[in-house]
């Protein structure tokens, strides 16, 4: 039997929640939230709200500095419970809820089957599923990008500048061993010049 003095603990007294997160700057880096809980932080300013625990997937489990627990974005919709209930000074967040506005543009042509994960400043991964479309795309928030298609194709592209991207100026392969390459046709072209050194 669990004693009076913790009976807001444990989940007896559960008390839930949903509210928006406004501040990722964990002072320990433990990948916690500042979470404006509606209808209970309504008052609070955000450098007083108590930092909230995260629960993160076994799949991406952090232990002694391995694995992976960010992946919260400020203004998420959150819904998590207090471990201290009534108390509620204690917020667990146990995962978000995504509202209007949260749909990413890349994914709704092929949607439900295109599964996109971006970053804020615009680095992102595609695996679309799509039957006949499938391909995997992962991109740098200027434009260069690597696909792999539907018919098994590689490409590796760095776009022309335009007024929102900066082109690259070079894609460099390096190693320290030796590098092969064997295919029935190997095909080199440079526009304005080709050059071998060894």
């Amino acid at each position: 039997m669990i004693p009076n003095s913790f009976i807001n603990f444990y989940g007896d007294q559960t008390r839930w929640f949903v509210g928006v997160v406004v501040d990722l700057q964990d002072p320990k880096k433990l990948g916690r939230a500042k979470v404006r809980v509606f209808g209970v932080y309504d008052e609070i300013a955000d450098k007083d709200l108590p930092w909230a625990q995260i629960v993160v997937p076994i799949t991406q489990g952090a232990h002694e500095g391995n694995g992976q627990y960010l992946g919260l974005l400020k203004g998420s919709q959150v819904f998590g419970m207090f471990l201290d209930g009534q108390n509620s000074q204690l917020p667990m967040v146990i995962g978000t809820i995504p509202k209007e506005g949260d749909a990413n543009d890349k994914a709704n042509a092929n949607y439900p089957h295109n599964k996109v994960y971006q970053t804020e400043r615009g680095h992102y991964k595609e695996y679309d599923d799509t039957e006949g479309k499938r391909r995997i795309r992962e991109q740098h928030g200027k434009g260069q990008y690597y696909e792999m298609d539907e018919d098994g194709n590689i490409v590796i592209d760095t776009p022309h500048a335009d007024i929102k991207i900066k082109a690259a100026k070079k894609v460099i392969i390096e190693a320290s061993v030796a590098v092969s390459v064997s295919a029935p046709v190997v095909e080199v072209n440079g526009s304005e010049q080709i050059k071998l050194n060894s």
